[in-house]
């Protein structure tokens, strides 16, 4: 059973300040790389035109599935990182460093001879690539697969300046990788060669650059980062190897819903439904990223809490975080989800077939798994992935499976697979509550309550009301504009009244009336 208090310690609180000012500048870099992603897509998608940009996305999709690799054994770095600081302990901090870098070139070694024997076999036989364009596709094969292993082996740096909650730096790099990105997009088009080969290589090139500053500031203001050294400690390997491979389970059957599902449709319907699958991907990252920002600056400290058994205070700050992770995408969820048609043709002007459909599908299941991912950066803090990723990962790798064999049956139906990912979505998050009430003693009718319940309510009485505010206006960029202006009132009006607890509305009344009274006593001096 769970004990929430909700008067916190003055060393808790100081950790929210610490979470606060992260999420601030992690919000801060994901502005620019929006602004940017906004602003450069669409002229990269005229450029390329629509079939090389589904080809660039789906030639990319087969190494990223890959990341899975990489995406593991980060996870698994910035937790074994984050629990050597808990405890202090800078001897187990340096091993903990050495033993992640050495996992990460084995791996890397590993995953290049498997990518170019299997991957470019299935590009070259089994994919659906027009022949005039199976060399750019190489070419764009080889520059992804050699920018993912550079990503490969820079991110126990990333894990490192997460575990440190040293957030500042992504918003200076931010600025960087944006500005390159920038210059590549406006720059592609003057070009005599082959885009899609200048584009991948260009941003292989920003792969390097990023790779090479991650390393030097971790370098300057790490200690763990300053000697290295291959380091094969056989427990500490254990640990983490186990960690990882029960991680990676979890990671497989994200990528494989997210990627396998670009392939799926590259073999019944081309590239062209690829563009259409990209541009919606994109669209759901930029609310993904919403939330991942709460959880990349809170789940070190949940991580830390619990290495020094502060249990409590970890699941008060899992409830809190998980409703702000809720509450910050239905700000965005419910304007886009209404004006998505209009987005789009403002934004693209010429928008591929079933963008509208698949973006929507993925807005609702992006907003039903928020309920509950929090949860899982406990099982991370507890080292407890094993029945976790047995349960809910089998149900993600169902959705391949199943989503073929519906496009079998009914072939002209594209948004089979993503209505398939959405209702495998709830089963998910139900496995989750239920392994999470066995393992980690989680109070599931406190926490669906406080978290579910209250969110989803809210949701659905700020989207309707939303709705009847604006559905007899015609659609248009004015629109766009009092949707958003009357959904932020809205939902502000629904998190306040719904979402927050009584002592969380009055701690946010005495933040706001100490503030006031400060502002009037510097007036009056």
């Amino acid at each position: 059973m769970i004990i929430v208090k909700m008067d916190l310690p003055e060393k808790f609180q100081s950790h929210n300040k610490v979470i606060a000012k992260n999420t601030f500048l992690l919000y801060i870099r994901m502005l620019f790389l929006i602004l940017v992603q906004l602003y450069t897509v669409p002229i990269i998608l005229r450029t390329l035109g629509v079939e090389d940009y589904g080809i660039y996305n789906v030639v990319g999709g087969i190494v990223s599935m890959f990341s899975f690799i990489g995406s593991s054994l980060a996870s698994g770095s910035q937790r074994f990182i984050a629990f050597a600081l808990g405890k202090g302990n800078k001897k187990d901090l340096i091993e903990v460093f050495n033993t992640t870098v050495t996992i990460y070139y084995i791996i890397g070694i590993i995953s290049f001879l498997v990518l170019e024997l299997l991957g470019g076999w299935f590009l070259n036989f089994k994919m659906n690539i027009p022949v005039d364009r199976l060399e750019a596709a190489n070419w764009t094969f080889q520059l992804s697969l050699l920018a993912f292993l550079i990503s490969l082996t820079s991110i126990p740096y990333n894990s490192a300046i997460i575990a440190h909650e040293k957030m500042s730096l992504f918003a200076y790099l931010a600025l960087l990788e944006c500005g390159m990105k920038l210059i590549i997009a406006i720059s592609l088009p003057l070009f005599l060669c082959d885009h899609l080969i200048v584009y991948s290589l260009f941003l292989c090139i920003v792969t390097v650059i990023i790779r090479v500053v991650y390393q030097v500031y971790c370098h300057r203001y790490f200690v763990e980062c300053r000697k290295l050294s291959l380091c094969f400690n056989s427990l500490l390997r254990k640990k983490m190897i186990s960690y990882t491979s029960w991680n990676m389970i979890g990671s497989i059957a994200l990528i494989l819903r997210q990627q396998g599902l670009n392939i799926v449709l590259n073999l019944f319907f081309g590239p062209f439904l690829n563009a259409a699958h990209s541009i919606a991907q994109q669209l759901n990252g930029v609310l993904t990223q919403f939330v991942n920002n709460i959880y990349v600056a809170s789940r070190p400290q949940i991580t830390k809490l619990y290495a020094t058994q502060q249990i409590d205070s970890m699941w008060v700050l899992v409830i809190k975080s998980s409703k702000m992770s809720f509450f910050l995408l239905t700000y965005l969820s419910i304007p886009a989800f209404i004006e998505l048609d209009s987005i789009l043709k403002l934004w693209l002007k010429d928008v591929p077939a079933y963008t509208v459909a698949i973006t929507r599908l993925f807005i609702a299941t992006v907003l039903i798994e928020t309920l509950v991912n929090q949860l899982i950066g406990v099982f991370q803090a507890a080292n407890k992935l094993k029945i976790y990723q047995i349960f809910s990962s089998t149900i993600l790798l169902l959705i391949i499976p199943i989503s073929y064999v519906l496009l079998l049956i009914f072939p002209d139906n594209p948004l089979l697979p993503y209505w398939v990912s959405l209702i495998v979505s709830i089963f998910y998050i139900s496995s989750i509550m239920c392994v999470s009430k066995i393992q980690l003693n989680l109070d599931c009718g406190d926490y669906f309550y406080k978290v579910i319940l209250k969110s989803v309510i809210g949701f659905a009485i700020s989207f309707v009301c939303v709705y009847l505010c604006i559905y007899r206006i015609e659609a248009s960029l004015l629109r766009v504009a009092i949707t958003v202006i009357i959904s932020s009132i809205i939902v502000t009006i629904s998190v306040w009244t719904i979402g927050l607890e009584a002592s969380e509305r009055k701690l946010v009344r005495d933040i706001i009336g100490r503030k006031c009274l400060y502002k009037w006593k510097n007036q009056k001096l």
